[in-house]
């Protein structure tokens, strides 16, 4: 083992020992936020496009930042996922590729810059690792191959701790929407609201799945909101479709 995975190892081992089972995963977050150069991280799995579970976070700025993400359909996680490779951001980057995202992302969390880099079962890619940087800066190719490094680890615990999560065919991202692997941790189970409220939307508009979805979405950025919040509303009765719809045909 190299210096920097025994390090993770070590400070895994101490974020794990006092963590509840269902925060493993953010615990996870946290050793990863601890030992590569960088103030947070957030970690999630993939089932298909647009159908991302966040897993765990090191700190509640993470998870806004994931949740962002999220609602507008893209960003460096998403991009990592596509692609295959490590992305980095910097405050220029944010504006240049997604300026929408960029301007909440902005207000509403204290990063500026980061790296996103694809979990890989063999040539699949199954998940994410978000690393946040207050500061914007370039990165060093030293600073991603550690933090490619510490992926592969995270990639072997999440193994160990969760099972196995089933990788698309060809060692890309399935291409059909579908309700991700389901875990225990808070993050998972208020994503899986998201679905819920995609059936809803689907059974009450008629529209298919990612028509659904992509209505939630718009509606929720509309407001100002994550899409996990407006999906909470809408599967407890707080938020009425047929609301969605004659707001759709205005």
């Amino acid at each position: 083992m190299s210096l920097l995975t025994d390090r993770f190892s070590a400070a895994w081992s101490e974020e794990a020992e006092s963590a509840d089972p269902a925060l493993l995963p953010s615990a996870l977050a946290r050793a990863c936020a601890r030992v590569l150069p960088f103030d947070a991280a957030g970690l999630g799995l993939v089932g298909g496009p647009g159908a991302r579970v966040p897993l765990g976070a090191s700190d509640d700025d993470a998870a806004e930042a994931e949740r962002l993400q999220f609602t507008h359909g893209d960003g460096p996680c998403s991009l990592a996922l596509r692609e295959g490779r490590p992305v980095v951001v910097t405050e220029e980057k944010w504006l240049e590729r997604w300026p929408v995202l960029a301007r909440e992302h902005f207000a509403r969390t204290p990063f500026r810059g980061g790296l996103s880099l694809a979990l890989r079962t063999g040539p699949a890619r199954i998940g994410v690792l978000d690393l946040y940087s207050r500061t914007s800066r370039p990165l060093d190719g030293a600073t991603i191959i550690d933090g490619q490094a510490i992926a592969a680890v995270v990639t072997s615990v999440l193994h160990r701790t969760l099972g196995s999560p089933s990788p698309a065919p060809g060692g890309a991202v399935d291409e059909d929407l579908q309700e991700p692997v389901r875990t225990s941790s808070p993050g998972a189970r208020r994503r899986r609201q998201v679905w819920l409220a995609v059936g809803m939307a689907h059974l009450v508009l008629g529209l298919p799945g990612e028509e659904a979805l992509a209505v939630l979405r718009a509606h929720a950025y509309a407001g100002g909101r994550t899409l996990d919040d407006l999906a909470d509303d809408v599967v407890h009765g707080r938020l009425d479709l047929e609301r969605l719809r004659s707001e759709e045909l205005r």
